[in-house]
């Protein structure tokens, strides 16, 4: 995969930078890439800011058929709620409301 070659040579999925690991994780949710799913969890777990939750949330809940990706948005989701703001909170659910 191509996903897997680009971080091998790059390790973006790595990066301390959240801007471009959050950047190469929406690379991989678009391309069903599951190897990356564990770092997609901690990152959403770690990062509270919208910025980051936003396009995650959103890219694992987008489109037909990832039954798979809506799963875990909703554990990590519920997992980690408490540590989120409220706002984000009321963002996140209604990008649930939405999409799933």
């Amino acid at each position: 995969m191509q996903v897997l070659a680009l971080d091998a040579r790059c390790r973006l999925s790595e990066s301390k930078d959240y801007d471009v690991k959050v950047a190469f994780l929406l690379l991989a949710i678009s391309s069903r890439c599951r190897d990356y799913y564990g770092e997609v969890e901690k990152t959403l777990k770690e990062v509270g800011r919208m910025k980051y939750l936003r396009p995650l949330y959103s890219g694992l809940v987008q489109g037909p058929g990832n039954e798979e990706e809506k799963i875990l948005a909703k554990r990590v989701f519920a997992e980690a709620r408490e540590c989120y703001h409220p706002i984000a909170l009321g963002v996140v659910e209604a990008i649930f409301a939405k999409h799933v």
